[in-house]
């Protein structure tokens, strides 16, 4: 359990480590996860190699996980070092082999320890598996207790070390508990004997796989493919209208392994009976049945219903869960070889989870949408165990196989269904009667909703992020007034392109760089002159990830904006809010140069936070409150701001920028005349009263991403702190997954009772 508690800390740890390297695209974080995986399952066939000659593999196994501990401790020196070189590959390379570089460098940097993660559980098995009897059943506990380690991990990291130890310190306890689990390996294998058998000969060691090997290798890749694509696509589904916290993240997947764990152990509880193909083949056809079901009760209830969604995702992991087992079982011809079929079975399994994240990422979202891939899934998943079910029933009848054409029927039909294809955000929108365009890309959900200007809207993940308004295109007149002579802006955070469209009003050589590629593409549905926009010589639009631009650019810029998209707790917003991304933007200002950053209102210890980040990186800082009262711009220079009335109305008063400012459909027409007075009225605090009124306390870190890990904090279990107050769907999510790991402890626990008293199972 201590293995897998730490291996799946260092999976999150590390993805932010490299998040923070490469991106926050799609592209960096399937890179990350790839490398994670493939060296996993490299690892697991290495492990399988050499488990089945070793007479002493539990002191093999508590010196691998002592070296996966003492490795982890020089990933921060790795990761600088690769940053050093992809930094260098960004700004000489084209886009296309900086995509080969990025994947080349990740594999280099976590290949080391997570292969040697991955030939932990094959040598183990080598230990564990003494008679032909307990091979399924050992295998299922191994398996569902490494499982249990992982949510525990999960649930540990995800909900509280990183809000309070952080990034550095969080991966200090994976360190610990690898050092632990190879400690007490090492003192358990002193009062073991050594075992005395003799290895087999080479040619027992390694036969060939036979046919029936060969399909069940086929099958858990197919299951492992169906099982991660799933994890991707239910986390798209579920943050529909819920904020894109990284607490629905962390909560599918502590689900997904608490019911791969019960999956797992309920099979090794089943004892040794003879297994059989035809009940995997079940497995996968009640996993195919019940997958649907959570997407229909979050497209039909929407967030209030994230609890019982979540819930409902256990039964279908649990059935994959107890189908790996099972499998092995099926693949182990004996004792013998135990090792090496857990190894290749893992392997196999693994292989499958690499391909489904890319595919479902990469091809099924883009082309299907989210919903229909996952009926697409269930339908690959019903039709393998239909075939199954019905080639390898002891008794082959009419039941079985008309019960697998009916369920693979109904998913078929569900492909044609229109509803099918609805959204919990499309099917709340479309009541408007307003004209709305869906759009689903390997970054985003996206749904835009035209008709007259109050009414546009922009939703990203189910979530409304901007609409048309006057805070967005003070963005751009607010430090263009204090820097009258600047000729170029950087603008982070496209929306609907209300900064980067009046900035190219104010004539100056704007570049935009935008997460989601569908995002620029709608500027059309909010403003009808889009393309003069789109495609004027002052602009330039990239899709990349805002953090990574600023730190990797080699150009300076006069003026950079950028406007945080809501919820101020979104999974990956912090990565534009923290010090180190300040100090990354100071150093792409040219002298007298303006940072301006729209921070949505969020009154209290928070918003001290912020504010206090922000004046750390600056010597000379202005907050000015929103003109509707729904945020504050906070501005950032190395040399004083200040407002001039001939320069406002200078910067305001042109044909354009009159026709462009009376165009914001919540803000009356204001004279020319009187924007300097309505400036210096939003003033609210300037330098040292920055300092006064945010008081000592801590800054938002890449280490510390306190913004976005809020719980303890926002239930209010810190009252004196400086932070804390954050809202959202934390709460209610750790309730559901401490009741469904309880149970699952409670279950182990009782069923050990009952072995130890021999009390005989119901």
């Amino acid at each position: 359990m201590a293995s897998g508690a730490a291996g799946l800390i260092y999976q999150v740890v590390w993805t932010h480590d490299l998040v923070l390297v490469f991106g926050n695209t799609t592209q960096a974080i399937v890179t990350t996860v790839t490398a994670f995986l493939a060296g996993l399952g490299l690892g697991s066939l290495l492990g399988a190699a050499l488990g089945a000659r070793l007479r002493r593999a539990l002191v093999v196994y508590g010196l691998l996980e002592i070296t996966v501990g003492c490795l982890a401790l020089l990933m921060p020196l790795a990761f600088g070092a690769i940053a050093t070189v992809f930094r260098s590959a960004y700004l000489s390379l084209p886009p296309g082999e900086v995509g080969l570089i990025r994947f080349a460098l990740a594999f280099c940097v976590l290949t080391p320890v997570t292969l040697i993660m991955g030939m932990t559980m094959p040598i183990l098995t080598r230990q564990l598996v003494r008679t032909d009897p307990d091979v399924g059943e050992r295998i299922a506990r191994l398996y569902g207790l490494n499982t249990l380690g992982a949510v525990l991990g999960t649930v540990a990291s995800g909900f509280v070390l990183l809000e309070l130890l952080g990034l550095l310190g969080t991966t200090y306890v994976a360190v610990v508990l690898n050092l632990c689990a190879g400690v007490g390996a090492l003192l358990i294998s002193r009062t073991l004997p050594i075992r005395r058998e003799p290895p087999p000969p080479r040619a027992e060691s390694r036969p060939r796989l036979d046919g029936r090997q060969g399909m069940l290798l086929a099958v858990t890749f197919a299951s492992g493919f169906v099982s991660l694509a799933l994890e991707v696509l239910w986390t798209r589904v579920l943050l529909q209208a819920t904020g894109s916290s990284i607490y629905i993240f962390v909560a599918v997947l502590a689900v997904y392994l608490i019911g791969i764990a019960g999956g797992s152990l309920v099979y090794e509880r089943q004892g040794s009976g003879a297994p059989q193909i035809a009940t995997l083949g079940g497995c996968l056809m009640g996993a195919a049945a019940l997958t649907l079901v959570p997407v229909i009760v979050s497209d039909l209830r929407g967030p209030g219903a994230l609890p019982i969604v979540v819930l409902l995702i256990v039964p279908v992991t649990a059935l994959l869960g107890y189908a790996f087992p099972l499998t092995v079982r099926l693949f182990v011809a004996s004792v013998a070889h135990a090792s090496r079929g857990v190894g290749f079975v893992y392997a196999a399994n693994t292989a499958g989870c690499v391909l489904g994240t890319v595919i479902a990422g990469f091809v099924l979202i883009p082309t299907l949408g989210s919903n229909l891939s996952i009926t697409a899934l269930c339908i690959l998943e019903a039709a393998i165990g239909g075939a199954l079910a019905i080639a390898f029933a002891p008794n082959k009848g009419l039941l079985r196989a008309g019960i697998a054409f009916l369920l693979t029927g109904a998913l078929v039909v569900m492909l044609f269904v229109p509803a099918a294809r609805l959204t919990y955000r499309q099917r709340t929108i479309a009541g408007t009667g307003l004209p709305t365009r869906h759009f689903e890309d390997t970054v985003a959900t996206v749904d835009v909703v035209g008709g007259p200007a109050l009414s546009r809207r922009l939703y990203v993940n189910g979530t409304g992020i901007t609409r048309l308004t006057i805070d967005t295109k003070l963005l751009a007149y607010i430090p263009k007034a204090l820097r009258p002579n600047a000729s170029t802006m950087l603008d982070l955070c496209f929306g609907m392109g209300s900064t980067y469209r009046s900035s190219i009003i104010l004539g100056m050589n704007t570049t935009a760089v935008e997460l989601d590629p569908t995002v620029p593409s709608v500027m059309s549905w909010f403003y009808a002159d889009a393309n003069k926009y789109l495609h004027n010589p002052l602009g330039h639009i990239i899709i990349t990830d805002g953090r990574n631009y600023v730190r990797l650019t080699n150009k300076r810029y006069d003026l950079i904006t950028a406007d945080f998209p809501p919820p101020i707790w979104s999974a990956g917003t912090v990565v534009l809010m923290t010090h180190e991304f300040y100090e990354e933007a100071k150093a792409r200002l040219n002298p007298g140069g303006i940072l301006a950053v729209f921070l949505p209102y969020s009154p209290g210890p928070e918003q001290q936070l912020f504010l206090r980040t922000f004046r750390a990186s600056f010597p000379y800082m202005t907050v000015m409150e929103g003109p509707r009262a729904e945020g504050l711009y906070m501005l950032g220079s190395d040399s004083a701001m200040i407002f001039h009335a001939s320069t406002i109305e200078h910067v305001f008063g042109s044909a354009a920028a009159r026709a462009d400012l009376a165009n914001a459909p919540d803000y009356p027409r204001v004279a020319t005349s009187s924007w300097p007075r309505r400036l210096h009225r939003l003033v609210w605090l300037t330098n040292g009263q920055v300092n006064a009124y945010t008081g000592p306390g801590p800054l938002l870190t890449d280490d510390h991403p306190l913004s976005e890990y809020f719980l303890l904090h926002g239930a209010g279990l810190f009252p004196n702190d400086q932070y804390g107050g954050f809202e959202g769907p934390a709460l209610e999510l750790v309730l559901v997954i401490s009741v469904l790991l309880g149970l699952l402890v409670l279950g182990l626990v009782v069923d050990g009772l009952r072995r130890r008293w021999r009390v005989p199972p119901l």
